[in-house]
């Protein structure tokens, strides 16, 4: 049998490397991203558009791609979300042809059983030399849940599957030998899976969750997961309560990533206008009312004429409350320098036109970044 090279998943790039504050491209391989628009733009979810943003993605500096793990769309003009590539075949490809940034597959845990993505995951780990992420979401659209002839169980009790899930896919990438496991929700008798990734002890782990059961599972699981960005101070309470919990109850460093959708131009009047027209003239309402509405499934009733609900529903469109980061140059860097003084360790970002934001990152936010003390120049590979 070949002796496999191995990486400690701790030096990962999205974990380790010269930049203060990490970042990743979220949401390429769906239909226009995160963002729940009808303006054109890219992404389009094209094999030759995931390959172009993730390259170049790649050679900006990013440490990371993540992708949106969808099945079905979400209604509205253009059913966004309907055209979306499968995770862990998107990322096999894209491990193929870079050698640098992390690729990610999401996924819901009630889609793939623990032994084919044990598997799945050390194939991509070994195609990618190392550099393979997962990010496990414990699943929450009900119809696409039911595609799977799985139950849509209660919020808490999905974290409890996620947390034997991950227990075994764990045990079957660190166990040298096969074994019997037997659990409440998962059965696998003889259960063995080789080869071993090559990132020890497993592959890095990224979790969604910011409920408090979701932010349990974190804190025994994952590498790294997403907070919700309010406001600065809010934030960094936020990023600090949930490192605390993580190194209080089970001795781990979590890193803390955030989420943003920036929208860029020469002025904030013009940047304010860019959104408009994205967001508020061109943003699927209907679309997002519809993800507004499988979110508050228990609600009586929801009355999306109030102004909170309204602003509930941009921020859905936004890129599934994504944080608005909006202005000139200048204030954009400004806004990511005040993340990463929160606590933040990385940011994964959406825009409106994912070519057009790779492309001025490069030109005019890289630059002032870098002044900041968060990036690293560019260097040749």
């Amino acid at each position: 049998m070949p002796q496999d090279p191995s990486v400690e998943s701790a030096s990962a790039p999205i974990l380790s490397g010269p930049n203060k504050l990490k970042l990743a491209v979220f949401g390429v391989n769906d239909d226009r991203g995160l963002v729940m628009t009808t303006a054109p733009g890219p992404p389009e979810a094209t094999w030759e558009q995931s390959i172009r943003l993730a390259r170049e993605a790649e050679r900006l500096g990013f440490e990371a791609i993540i992708p949106l793990a969808r099945w079905l769309g979400y209604g509205g003009t253009n059913n966004l979300g309907s055209r979306c590539f499968e995770t862990f075949t998107w990322a096999a490809g894209l491990a193929a042809i870079t050698s640098r940034i992390q690729v990610f597959a999401t996924f819901h845990v009630p889609t793939v059983h623990p032994v084919m993505a044990a598997k799945m995951v050390s194939t991509i780990d070994h195609i990618s030399g190392g550099r393979f992420g997962l990010n496990i979401v414990a699943g929450w659209q009900p119809e696409e849940i039911a595609m799977f002839g799985s139950p849509q169980r209660e919020h808490d009790e999905r974290y409890e599957v996620s947390d034997e899930w991950a227990e075994l896919v764990k045990r079957l990438w660190t166990e040298p030998g096969s074994f019997d496991f037997a659990g409440r929700f998962f059965d696998a008798p003889g259960a063995l899976s080789e080869p071993k990734p090559l990132q020890k002890p497993y592959p890095v782990i990224m979790s969604a969750g910011i409920s408090p059961a979701g932010r349990e599972f974190a804190s025994k699981h994952a590498d790294l997961v997403f907070a919700a960005i309010v406001d600065p101070a809010q934030t960094a309470n936020t990023v600090a309560e949930i490192k605390r919990l993580a190194l209080e109850r089970y001795g781990r460093t979590l890193h803390v990533f955030g989420r943003g959708h920036i929208t860029c131009r020469d002025t904030e009047e013009q940047a304010r206008e860019a959104y408009r027209y994205f967001i508020l003239e061109h943003g699927d309402r209907e679309a997002g009312e519809n993800v507004l509405r499988m979110l508050m499934a228990h609600s009586q009733t929801i009355d999306y004429s109030s102004a909170e609900m309204q602003a509930l529903v941009e921020a859905v469109i936004r890129g599934y409350f994504a944080h608005p980061i909006t202005g000139s140059a200048e204030q954009v860097a400004a806004a990511l320098v005040e993340l990463s003084q929160a606590g933040l360790d990385g940011v994964a970002l959406t825009w409106n036109d994912y070519e057009e934001g790779l492309a001025q990152y490069e030109t005019v936010l890289l630059p002032r970044l870098v002044e900041a003390g968060l990036r690293a120049p560019l260097s040749e590979p």
